[in-house]
C-alpha cells in the first residue's frame, strides 16, 4: 500500500467532510424503498450492467425533472449499473 502525502491526506479528509454535509435528492425513506426494489429485482435475475431497474423505479416514484440529477448523483458514487447502485451507493447514502 502506498503512503499518502500530507496533501493527499488533506484532500481525502476534505472530500470526506464534504460528503458528510451533503444533502441528497432522495430522502432516506425513498432510498430504502429503491434499495429493497433493486435487491428484489436482482434476486430474480442477475445485473445486466445497466441502470434498467434503477431508472424504472425512479420513473415510477419521482418527477421526471429529478431523474437525471439522481442518476448523476449515483454515478458520482460509482453507481453505473443496478448492482453498483446497491454496492457503491448504499454506504455513501448512509442508510444503515
Amino acid at each position: 500500500m502506498a503512503v499518502l502525502s500530507k496533501e493527499e491526506k488533506k484532500a481525502l479528509m476534505n472530500k470526506w467532510k464534504a460528503s458528510q454535509n451533503k444533502k441528497y435528492i432522495l430522502s432516506k425513506a425513498k432510498l430504502q424503498k429503491l434499495f429493497r426494489y433493486l435487491e428484489a429485482q436482482l434476486e430474480i435475475a442477475p445485473c445486466d450492467h445497466t441502470l434498467h431497474h434503477t431508472e424504472q423505479w425512479l420513473k415510477d416514484n419521482l418527477p421526471q425533472d429529478k431523474i437525471e440529477t439522481v442518476i448523476a448523483e449515483m454515478e458520482e458514487m460509482g453507481g453505473y449499473c443496478d448492482c453498483e447502485v446497491l454496492l457503491n451507493c448504499y454506504e455513501t447514502y448512509d442508510i444503515g
